[in-house]
């Protein structure tokens, strides 16, 4: 009677076991021809100013996030990043998936940002973990004007010149705060001009054409200072705290030395 009992119960136990693990499989069990991905971000702005809000894009519910199949425009999904399910079930293939915070659009920013990032992704009957990393579009330029300058030029200003501007350029005149975020391309070359107009009597505008390789989330302080010395007027500049002096083609009044 024991052994008959112990057998039965043997059976019953195997058959739930089994039952159980056949339930699990089935569970776990990626359709043909399709598969899943668990999307997250990374939004570590890089820059630290007080310019902008920058908690603002670092909160990630303020993102939207998109998915794309390789060679079409029209959105497979798109979600709000709080809305986004914990697994998305996708069609085998290759996708974008895209997280924007802001307007990428505008070529200068001055009292907002955005913040962005893309990968790339193939889903082939398997289950894909995709985590973008977001960053500006956008590098950081602070320029600051030496009081001397008021003494030498009636006035100055820097002209600032990016591929994202379509050929017009921003004025950083002396009145202009920074700082101030202009979109720029991976290692792009960034044409400044200084245009110098000395005080009337003493000489004709001048202008120094600059150029500087600028990427997203990288940041440039310039400073401009007046120097007279020897009969001779030269303007330094110094970015970050690298100095060069330029000289100035303005004949320097003998009081002035």
């Amino acid at each position: 009677m024991k052994k008959l009992l112990g057998g039965l119960l043997s059976c019953i136990l195997g058959g739930w076991l089994l039952t159980a693990c056949t339930s699990d499989d089935d569970l776990q069990q990626i359709p043909e021809g399709k598969g899943y991905v668990k999307l997250a971000l990374n939004t570590n702005t890089g820059f630290q100013t007080k310019a902008v809000d920058e908690s603002y894009y670092s909160k990630k519910e303020n993102y939207t996030v998109t998915i794309t199949k390789s060679g079409e425009s029209v959105p497979v999904q798109q979600w709000k990043y709080n809305e986004i399910p914990e697994f998305t079930e996708l069609a085998n293939g290759t996708y974008t998936m895209s997280a924007i915070c802001g307007d990428s659009t505008k070529a200068v920013y001055t009292d907002d940002l955005c913040v962005l990032g893309y990968k790339s992704f193939t889903v082939k009957n398997d289950s894909v973990n995709v985590e973008v990393a977001c960053k500006p579009n956008s590098a950081r330029v602070n320029i600051a004007f030496d009081e001397k300058m008021d003494e030498y030029f009636s006035e100055y200003e820097v002209r600032i010149k990016t591929a994202a501007q379509n050929g017009s350029v921003y004025p950083w005149e002396k009145e202009t705060t920074g700082p101030v975020y202009f979109k720029v391309k991976q290692n792009e070359s960034v044409e400044m001009t200084i245009k110098l107009t000395p005080k009337s009597g003493i000489g004709a505008e001048t202008s120094i054409k600059k150029s500087y390789t600028l990427s997203p989330a990288d940041a440039m302080k310039m400073t401009l200072t007046p120097v007279v010395g020897s009969g001779n007027l030269t303007i330094t500049i110094e970015i970050d705290e690298t100095v060069i002096e330029h000289p100035v083609d303005i004949e320097v009044p003998s009081d002035w030395v």
